[in-house]
């Protein structure tokens, strides 16, 4: 019994693949799948697709970069049912603006990414204070899993004064 869509397009392909070995239609489902497999989520803004509708769905690097987003800008116990998912970024915006804190905000987006999407594959992550410092310039540069093109996601975070 199959488990997703794509097990299912897979096996009911799979039938005419018997002249490969397990380890050969191991490898055909994985590429199948992430052919397959496209990072998806709900527009932010709940905005309505014009000809159906519905809420507009994010796909692809998009939909990545919204929920980087709002994975940072989310703190621990604000989600019902899941209290684990958050950043604590909030807290950190209102320390002494320094090396330190940048080391700090630098490891905790790291962690954050790391754990909640899987699919991310963090190449390069820069945390600048700036001049004034009312905040901090996020870039992170990212590929997505079945993908190798870089993709570069600018951010400020900014302490409310």
């Amino acid at each position: 019994m199959a488990n997703t869509t794509t097990e299912q397009d897979y096996l009911s392909l799979g039938e005419g693949f018997s002249d490969y070995d397990d380890s050969e239609k191991s490898h055909l489902f994985t590429i199948s799948r992430l052919r397959l497999t496209e990072f998806r989520d709900l527009d932010i803004k709940f905005n309505k697709n014009p000809s159906t509708g519905d809420v507009i769905v994010k796909t692809g690097d998009i939909a990545v970069k919204q929920s980087i987003k709002n994975l940072l800008l989310t703190d621990f116990y604000e989600r019902r049912m899941r209290p684990g998912v958050g950043s604590g970024i909030k807290k950190i915006l209102f320390e002494p603006a320094d090396v330190i804190t940048e080391i700090r905000l630098k490891d905790m987006i790291d962690e954050v990414i790391t754990n909640y999407i899987e699919e991310v594959n963090i190449h390069q992550l820069s945390v600048k204070t700036t001049r004034d410092g009312l905040g901090y310039d996020i870039t992170i540069v990212f590929t997505i899993e079945g993908k190798n093109q870089p993709i570069t996601f600018f951010t400020f975070l900014e302490a409310n004064i």
